[in-house]
């Protein structure tokens, strides 16, 4: 049902990550770092951020930043709205060399997909109306999927290539 609803609103990505949460095998996902600076406006400029504040005041030679979290802004547009019922949030990285003004550098993204635990009481997905794409799923249902085994929570990981 949560995949059919991401289906009916067009979102692919969305859509693939709740079957393969409902396949239940539980193995890693990967994902593209750069179509997701692309489409998510946030997570661009916590990038380019995390550039300024931190990269370009370093030393030269390599550098590895500590994980930031980043989200998805619905108010972004449609692409930002799917990666946000995608993922909701996730955790970057820059990881690189550094000489002079010179920044090679690619970004590294994670997140554990899963639907918290049903005591979490999560807000429930809402499709705001009547019909398929109206319907209201609550979290802890969906959670209790992974508890029951019909459904795994996994990784999902991604590196980009060098920006």
């Amino acid at each position: 049902m949560t995949s059919y609803y991401a289906v009916v609103k067009g979102w692919p990505t969305a859509a693939g990550l709740v079957e393969h949460y409902l396949d239940a095998s539980g193995k890693p996902v990967e994902v593209e770092p750069q179509q997701m600076m692309d489409e998510i406006p946030a997570f661009r400029k916590g990038v380019a951020g995390t550039l300024d504040d931190d990269v370009r005041k370093r030393g030269d030679g390599p550098f590895s930043t500590e994980w930031s979290s980043t989200a998805p802004d619905p108010a972004d547009g449609d692409s930002s709205t799917e990666w946000f019922y995608t993922l909701t949030h996730f955790q970057y990285r820059l990881v690189g060399e550094k000489e002079g003004d010179e920044i090679t550098y690619h970004v590294e993204v994670k997140k554990r997909y899963d639907w918290g635990i049903p005591s979490e009481h999560r807000a429930t997905v809402s499709g705001g109306g009547p019909g398929p794409t109206g319907m209201d799923l609550e979290q802890a249902d969906i959670a209790h999927l992974h508890s029951a085994g019909t459904a795994r929570d996994f990784d999902v990981s991604g590196s980009s290539g060098d920006v």
